[in-house]
């Protein structure tokens, strides 16, 4: 049934539709709903549908307001599900017209990452219980991994994307893929228990050289016969001593994956939108 709409509402609308006018990338993303929950956004609003995708589906203003794909997943996640996910209290009607426009601007987001030029090595949890979502972001534990290693497929000339469980497989992820079909290639894969340490086993057996090493999984990622840390160190005397690891623990647990008395590894527990810019500050030297 249609909302109906009060002369608050009304003054509201008017409100809202004097701020659209104006409004930036970064605010327009988070206001989606509740532009539709007020009547400013409907499936015969013309003008503002144009302008939402001229804004959005724009490269130079994804660009310019550092908008990741990150932020354009989230929106879109939250604007589908009418107000069921994320924190807004009200609820709308998703016009489809916005769901197209923000589909579009997941995979124009992924062109605008400014690269690091650092050799980066994505290790993604590809364990069954990966499906389960980040809190507040109705995004899975394997959408966010899967967004953030296509993110340095597309940004950077070196890394390698592989999912480790109790061995290390390539899961054929690169910069030719979309979000859809990188996730698709991540989430198919669940071959037994979670070992971190497989991941640097196979960088030594194969020489592989990273700058940035960067883990994401739900929790405790620890099954194997030795911590993740100590793999780490062997990692370094053998290939690279000063290789940055980074843990991003999606669902946090007890158990840490770092030498708390080494310098070059972190531990990133749970994920908000800042999370992208921390790591890659890490990659470059800035933190």
């Amino acid at each position: 049934m249609d909302k109906k709409y009060t002369i608050d509402d009304f003054l509201d609308k008017q409100a809202w539709q004097l701020l659209f006018n104006q409004m930036p990338i970064g605010a327009m993303l988070r206001n989606l709903g509740s532009l539709t929950e007020l009547g400013v956004l409907r499936a015969d609003a013309g003008d503002n549908l144009r302008r939402v995708e001229a804004v959005l589906n724009n490269k130079e203003h994804l660009r310019k307001g550092r908008i990741h794909p990150i932020d354009v997943l989230q929106a879109l996640k939250t604007y589908e599900s009418g107000g069921r996910l994320g924190r807004s209290q009200k609820t709308w009607n998703p016009v489809p017209r916005i769901v197209d426009i923000l589909e579009t601007a997941v995979e124009l987001s992924f062109e605008v990452v400014e690269p690091t030029g650092k050799v980066f090595m994505h290790a993604v949890d590809v364990s069954g219980s990966m499906s389960s979502l980040v809190a507040d972001m109705g995004l899975s534990c394997c959408e966010i991994a899967t967004t953030m290693a296509l993110v340095t497929a597309k940004a950077e000339k070196n890394y390698t994307i592989r999912g480790f469980a109790t061995d290390f497989r390539n899961l054929d992820i690169t910069a030719k893929d979309s979000f859809n079909s990188a996730v698709r290639k991540a989430s198919n894969q669940n071959f037994g228990g979670t070992d971190a340490s497989v991941a640097y086993d196979w960088m030594i057996k194969h020489k592989f050289k990273a700058d940035v090493v960067c883990f994401w999984t739900d929790s405790e990622s620890w099954a194997g016969y030795k911590h993740p840390s100590q793999a780490l160190a062997e990692y370094r005397k053998k290939v690279n001593r000063n290789v940055k690891a980074v843990y991003v623990t999606l669902a946090p647990y007890r158990i840490s994956l770092v030498d708390p008395n080494d310098p070059l590894s972190w531990d990133l527990a749970g994920f908000d939108p800042n999370t992208p810019r921390v790591i890659q500050m890490l990659a470059t030297g800035e933190l």
